[in-house]
């Protein structure tokens, strides 16, 4: 059994990247300098559809790292700005370990990561 200091702390992707989305999703309405941008504005000075802005915005669709720098910089924000704390991401370590208890050890660390995100959004 791995120490505690030897744990990878579990990011839960669908809460990352709902909290991204609404991030984005209120700069773009409220803009830093009181100026917004529709979601049509912001896809067509990043090079998206705007669908693909609507689904980023509510966290389906997962943002490329060279796209998140140019809705940042059409932003103007700094994308430590737009990034969710790590802390409001991650699953803790005893739901991590709880929510996999009893599985056999054949299962990937995918798939474990997979059913506890699972597991955490119906205990949410």
């Amino acid at each position: 059994m791995p120490t505690k200091e030897a744990r990878t702390t579990m990011i839960d992707e669908s809460r990352l990247y709902r909290r991204l989305g609404a991030r984005i999703r209120d700069l773009r309405t409220e803009g830093l300098s009181g100026g917004k941008l529709t979601q049509a504005e912001l896809a067509r000075a990043v090079g998206l559809e705007r669908t693909s802005i609507t689904n980023i915005e509510r966290g389906i669709q997962k943002v490329p790292l060279h796209v998140l720098y140019r809705i940042c910089e059409v932003l103007e924000t700094p994308i430590s700005e737009v990034l969710p704390a790590p802390s409001v991401v991650n699953v803790p370590d005893a739901m991590a370990e709880e929510s996999v208890e009893g599985f056999n050890e054949r299962v990937t660390p995918l798939v474990k990561q997979k059913l506890t995100e699972l597991l955490s959004r119906d205990s949410a």
